[in-house]
């Protein structure tokens, strides 16, 4: 079964659940070094976040609105300001910097993508269509704490 895990994140997102499918995925964030725990950064009201390994200090960028999901990947939409600073993120209930983190996309399939795109730009593949996602929620889950932060980005990107 293809899952709509973005090209960017194949190697780190780890399914999760019994409910992936073409059209969404939910999977744990785990470094190549085999640690799940990382702190979080943000920029731009979290239309930038990076995650960095606890362990090893492996930087990843989980969401670029600039570049990722439908409007980053297929209409180019790169407004941010890439001087804004990044802001680490803090469990709310403990100041903990250390979290694991969730990711759930959310895609039209890939039968949407090669309609919509396919037939009309040569530039893409067939490949693509996982990285032209409708939607992105990160849920984060503090190390220290347990303190579970639902869907602390949900955002549709198209």
């Amino acid at each position: 079964m293809d899952l709509p895990i973005p090209t960017h994140l194949k190697d780190i997102l780890f399914p999760v659940g019994d409910d992936n499918s073409e059209f969404e995925v939910t999977g744990k964030i785990k470094c190549s070094c085999g640690n799940e725990f990382f702190e979080i950064w943000e920029s731009n009201e979290k239309l930038i976040v990076k995650v960095v390994c606890k362990q090893c200090k492996k930087e990843f960028v989980i969401f670029d609105s600039g570049k990722h999901g439908w409007n980053g990947f297929v209409c180019g939409d790169d407004f941010l300001d890439n001087d804004m600073p990044y802001k680490k993120y803090c469990c709310s209930n403990c100041e903990e910097d250390c979290h694991n983190v969730v990711v759930h996309i959310n895609s039209q399939g890939k039968e949407d993508f090669v309609d919509e795109c396919l037939s009309n730009d040569a530039s893409y593949s067939v490949e693509d269509w996982v990285n032209a996602f409708e939607w992105i929620s990160i849920s984060l889950t503090c190390e220290k704490c347990r303190l579970i932060c639902k869907e602390w980005l949900d955002l549709e990107t198209m």
